[in-house]
């Protein structure tokens, strides 16, 4: 196999988990929301987590390529990358919103 194949099938495992650690925290945050009645502001930082998991499960590369080669690169525009930036802006929202949900409640 080529190291093309291999970083093709990195990326792809790196992806599923990413996807299931998402899944299963969204999982166990809305069983204790549920059933153990955990706070909202804790439910929405959870699920800023699963979005920011999702998030990253968008573009694997980004585990594989140098963090100075990252910092240099041109912005991307393609339909994926945008995607991304959306889903990552929604996490920051989510999170920020869970914060200012805590201290409202205190």
């Amino acid at each position: 196999m080529s190291s093309v194949s291999h970083l093709i099938t990195k990326q792809l495992i790196v992806a599923v988990v990413c996807y299931c650690v998402a899944v299963g925290i969204a999982a166990y945050s809305i069983f204790e929301f549920y059933l153990e009645q955990l706070a909202v502001p804790e439910l929405t930082r959870s699920l800023a987590v699963v979005v920011f998991f999702i998030g990253m499960g968008l573009d694997p590369n980004m585990f594989f390529t140098p963090l100075n080669q990252v910092m240099t690169q041109a912005e991307d525009k393609s339909p994926k990358a945008k995607l991304q930036t959306v889903v990552f802006n929604l996490g920051v929202f989510l999170l920020i919103c869970s914060f200012l949900m805590e201290w409202l409640y205190d």
